[in-house]
């Protein structure tokens, strides 16, 4: 038994083989319009269709719905309507029972083209037809049939993830891309390329995967991870591949959008700078009505840099007032001064700045920098800290109950003199009773 099934999937690959590089069908069967009143008749392909891969099925012809009319007559997908003309939608081939709307459509030939997956069984082909009330059946005043020819084809379907897809801002998502053969046959020179969405930066991994080829059902799998930036909802654009069949033709496609949810941070969080380091920091940012808040914004740059000429400006919000600050320019309630910063050292510039309401607030801080003589490269880069400003606590201590009740003798040491009172009564009236 087994030998038989192992010749019969030989037999099957070697056909595959034969119609892939002819461009033959692999099986064709004529599907028959008429049969039992109530039922019609269906017809099997002799192949099984494999799971998960795909096949084109070709529908061609024309027959009679009504064989005492001149214009009883449909194809797959449309039914003769006024001028003798196929303009009534409707679809007549069913596949296991379904009917289903054609990828691709020649209406004036009467050609239509399906895709579909296997799913290691064979399929049934089948025409729709019915009574007036909607019901299945009349298939006794039919006549003719309808064309099947099954292919084999080339196909890549490529998957595009984001996990976590709800994440906090500055935080990382890891994207995963999955390319598989969904075919029925070899594909080679596969070629995957991705991008980098606005309000992201890449952190670690690539954009770009070859793969010298992949059997039918094989898969591979790469991973990149990236950090947000923004807040908001994203959608990361499809990522695309490209790849030849086994008879050179190149094919292209798509994988789908991934969608990821960005929500902003509660907790100050440095802005990732590809080309240097810089950082606003607040050392404290939930504080009290009139309390101060101590803010630094630092400027690194990095070994493999020039000399950085960097500008960098703080903006507090209305509501709050400057206290101190170690900047050498302000005005209109803008700080800023310029350094130049040698390679792997940096820069503290620091602000005191008092709040003055209530309320949820955004401090921005803005570096502008360039290395070396390269004044055309410059880079400008928005950084913003959340502050937030609560009215002050009671500062009533509470007080502690005694363990009396509050009386007095709750008072700290009034036990002691009471009971030292006590003590010399005693020897007062044991002295009396003596002498009498």
């Amino acid at each position: 038994m087994r030998r038989r099934v192992m010749g019969v999937s030989c037999i099957f690959f070697m056909l595959m083989m034969v119609a892939l590089a002819s461009g033959m069908p692999l099986d064709t069967l004529e599907v028959p319009a008429f049969g039992p009143r109530d039922t019609g008749a269906s017809a099997y392909s002799p192949v099984i269709l494999e799971k998960d891969c795909e096949y084109k099925i070709v529908v061609s012809g024309v027959y009679q719905f009504r064989v005492d009319t001149d214009w009883g007559y449909a194809d797959a997908q449309y039914r003769m309507g006024a001028g003798h003309k196929y303009t009534q939608r409707f679809n007549s081939i069913e596949f296991d029972g379904e009917r289903d709307n054609a990828d691709v459509s020649d209406v004036e030939n009467h050609t239509y083209t399906f895709y579909r997956f296997g799913n290691d069984t064979k399929l049934r082909f089948s025409i729709f037809d019915c009574y007036i009330t909607g019901e299945r059946g009349e298939y006794d005043d039919n006549a003719g049939s309808l064309k099947i020819e099954l292919y084999p084809i080339a196909s890549l379907s490529l998957t595009k993830s984001a996990s976590p897809h709800a994440l906090e801002q500055g935080k990382t998502c890891t994207v995963t891309l999955t390319v598989k053969n969904t075919g029925t046959t070899e594909i080679e020179d596969i070629e995957i390329s991705d991008t980098i969405s606005p309000g992201f930066t890449l952190i670690s991994g690539e954009l770009h995967k070859k793969y010298d080829s992949l059997k039918p059902k094989d898969s591979r799998t790469f991973q990149y991870v990236v950090q947000s930036s923004e807040s908001g909802s994203f959608n990361l654009e499809p990522a695309n591949a490209s790849y030849y069949d086994e008879r050179g033709n190149y094919h292209i496609s798509k994988s789908n959008i991934a969608t990821i949810t960005v929500i902003p941070s509660v907790e100050p969080s440095p802005t990732i700078i590809s080309t240097a380091s810089v950082q606003l920091h607040g050392e404290k940012t939930d504080v009290v009505v009139g309390e101060d808040i101590f803010l630094r914004l630092s400027a690194v740059n990095l070994i493999t840099k020039p000399v950085m000429h960097v500008q960098v400006i703080i903006i507090p919000p209305s509501g709050m007032s400057v206290t101190s600050a170690e900047f050498v320019q302000s005005g209109a309630g803008q700080f800023t001064t310029t350094y130049e910063i040698e390679s792997g050292r940096g820069r503290d510039i620091e602000v005191r700045i008092k709040s003055n309401q209530v309320g949820d607030f955004q401090v921005q801080g803005r570096a502008i920098y360039y290395f070396g003589d390269d004044e055309e490269s410059i880079e400008d880069h928005i950084l913003t800290l959340p502050i937030k400003v609560r009215t002050k606590p009671d500062t009533t201590p509470a007080s502690t109950p005694s363990s009396d009740g509050g009386s007095i003798f709750g008072l700290p040491g009034f036990e002691a003199t009471f009971a030292i009172a006590g003590l010399l009564l005693a020897v007062f009236l044991l002295r009396r009773v003596v002498f009498v």
